[in-house]
């Protein structure tokens, strides 16, 4: 089992805190998961002069998130651009030997009429990059995206589990959007447990989608990391806060500790020895 940090919490002129945290955490087994801003000349140009630091780190990487849809068709500016981005992130997980980048069937809004045009539109784009992952000896894993409160969730409780069958990927459980659309975490755990080798972490209100420190709102992570340990107990596990949480690094690695001493501790989980 791995920790990983995103870098979702920084803004591109903020990227190398991530490093500053990095040897705070002074552990090797805990990692990055390099949240990829292609738009940004600001990102491009501080990951440029930071790769040797992010070679030395175990590392992830989400796939490319701003400007970036999968679930527009083929030919359309939007489907162009997102494959471009997402090229590049196969090209950087190369360059840093990634463990697997992370998708988003999509990120916009879902209207009912679009729903089915949208979930061809991504399969078909997910299956066309899962060719070119090949080439780049990197896997692509399907997270479950979106949340009720922003209309852009695609699949429901029931769809996603189906679609996540249906799939040679692996599958990201992203707990606080599980969370905040009122899915039985307990069941989508047990019934993908294998095919999960990865959860996003953190918490929020359990309607918008916060990215809070994962005792920070109503989800009982106690109850998350049960079913984890009973289930998926190598899944990596990847702090993901917002942009809020960045200047709290002390809290940060005081989360990392917990995370590290539950995930180790298994008498408090005598059901899944």
């Amino acid at each position: 089992m791995n920790i990983y940090i995103s870098t979702n919490m920084y803004k591109p002129s903020e990227l190398e805190k991530v490093f500053q945290l990095i040897r705070k955490v002074n552990d090797p087994s805990v990692g990055i998961e390099l949240f990829p801003e292609w738009h940004d000349k600001q990102f491009i140009y501080t990951l440029r002069h930071n790769l040797d630091k992010l070679k030395k780190s175990p590392s992830t990487l989400h796939g490319p998130y701003y400007y970036t849809e999968h679930s527009k068709k083929n030919g359309t500016i939007e489907y162009e651009r997102s494959q471009e981005y997402f090229k590049r992130t196969f090209e950087l997980a190369k360059k840093i030997n990634s463990k697997y980048i992370v998708y988003h069937h999509n990120n916009c809004e879902v209207k009912p009429e679009d729903r089915m045009e949208m979930v061809n539109n991504s399969t078909e784009n997910l299956m066309e990059l899962n060719l070119l992952a090949k080439e780049y000896n990197i896997g692509i894993v399907v997270e479950n995206a979106g949340v009720i409160s922003r209309n852009n969730v695609l699949f429901n409780e029931e769809e996603f589990i189906e679609m996540a069958r249906s799939i040679d990927n692996n599958i990201l459980i992203d707990v606080g959007h599980a969370f905040a659309n009122n899915w039985n975490l307990v069941k989508v755990i047990s019934e993908l447990k294998d095919k999960i080798v990865s959860y996003h972490l953190h918490n929020n209100n359990g309607v918008e989608d916060n990215h809070n420190r994962i005792r920070d709102g109503k989800l009982n992570i106690d109850d998350f990391f049960q079913s984890y340990a009973k289930y998926t107990p190598n899944a990596a596990l990847v702090i993901e806060y917002s942009k809020n949480c960045s200047r709290y690094m002390e809290d940060i690695l005081e989360d990392v500790k917990e995370i590290k001493k539950i995930t180790a501790d298994k008498v408090k989980f005598p059901s899944a020895i």
